[in-house]
């Protein structure tokens, strides 16, 4: 159940982040500047060529990965999406896969749509403090706890899919893009990371303050690193609303990961989903057993009378107003597993 990174497959690359700093060195080299195309979506505007004043000079910039330098920020909606023409085999396929990710930092929450073939549909994740949860539509879930350096880590992050860049030249004027005022760069295949690609070419918008990505597109031709499929790429990846508020609550159908079974005081990875509960405790089986002993029938649970108890293992059942509730321990590595199952 832990992490739940681990339910992306993308999240499966190895992060290729912070090499080098935020966004690693900035160059100056003394050829002439690079004018843009004017083909940009309406997100991204000029800036008047009079502000470049005194800058002509071309610059390369290092990018270890895209969401270096957004810990800094207080909050930020990102989108991520890749689409795959897959001409392998003679033939034609469309594979697409599309994310949209809401973080906030004080108090830590985030929320994570994805949708497309890569996710064998649709899902959400959510993060609320030290809790997560996957929706599962018809107001069911999954809930479990968050610990150590999960409670504050990005369930996934594009830049481990996306990668670095090495030697992105710097075209001018800068420009605003979702509202943010970003140095603008170019790039081809030589400058990926991922060295699959027979052509490619690039933009990334990095912002002046903050020296965070705020949009990187490619379109690319050979092998995608994440799927595998030979054709054409394309992908784009982008943050907005940064700073702004962002209000993440939990899906319908969603508490706290706890239930209406007694459970140890010392429970952790505790994880709840229709008729399951399963969580730790560090305390000895036979305090454990004995606590369900106590609890079960004080909360007007009555024992069946069909039970085992062995070295290691211990299993009960309980019943109540027709529901039969079993409950399994398992003491491993100084720590019980506990399973209760309802029907």
């Amino acid at each position: 159940m832990k992490p739940l990174r681990l339910l992306v497959p993308f999240a499966l690359l190895v992060s290729l982040m912070l090499a080098c700093g935020p966004l690693g060195a900035i160059k100056e080299t003394p050829s002439p500047a690079e004018e843009p195309t004017g083909g940009e979506e309406a997100a991204a505007t000029e800036a008047p060529s009079g502000g470049e004043a005194g800058t002509d000079g071309e610059e390369e910039i290092e990018l270890s990965s895209v969401t270096s330098g957004l810990q800094s920020l207080d909050s930020y909606r990102a989108h991520f999406k890749m689409a795959v023409t897959d001409i392998a085999g003679g033939g034609t396929e469309e594979w697409a896969y599309e994310m949209d990710m809401e973080v906030v930092r004080d108090p830590f929450a985030q929320h994570m749509v994805i949708q497309g073939v890569a996710a064998e549909g649709a899902f959400e994740m959510f993060q609320i403090g030290d809790q997560r949860y996957i929706a599962l539509g018809e107001g069911q879930c999954i809930s479990t706890s968050a610990e150590g350096e999960a409670m504050g880590a990005e369930m996934f992050e594009p830049g481990d899919v996306i990668g670095g860049l090495s030697n992105a030249r710097r075209v001018r004027p800068d420009q605003d893009v979702n509202g943010i005022r970003c140095r603008h760069y170019k790039f081809n295949e030589t400058a990926l990371v991922w060295r699959g690609f027979t052509k490619a070419e690039g933009e990334v918008w990095v912002a002046v303050e903050g020296e965070y990505v705020v949009k990187y597109a490619l379109q690319a031709e050979g092998k995608d690193p994440a799927s595998g499929k030979e054709g054409h790429l394309d992908w784009v990846y982008e943050i907005r609303d940064v700073n702004e508020p962002i209000s993440i609550e939990p899906p319908a159908g969603c508490g706290a990961a706890e239930s209406e079974y007694p459970m140890m005081p010392d429970a952790t990875d505790v994880s709840t989903m229709e008729n399951v509960v399963m969580y730790t405790s560090a305390s000895s089986l036979d305090d454990v057993l004995a606590f369900y002993k106590e609890q079960m029938p004080a909360n007007g649970w009555s024992e069946t009378g069909d039970s085992f108890t062995s070295e290691g293992t211990a299993m009960q059942s309980y019943t109540k107003e027709g529901v039969t509730v079993s409950l399994t321990l398992t003491e491993q590595d100084g720590k019980v597993s506990v399973l209760i199952m309802s029907q």
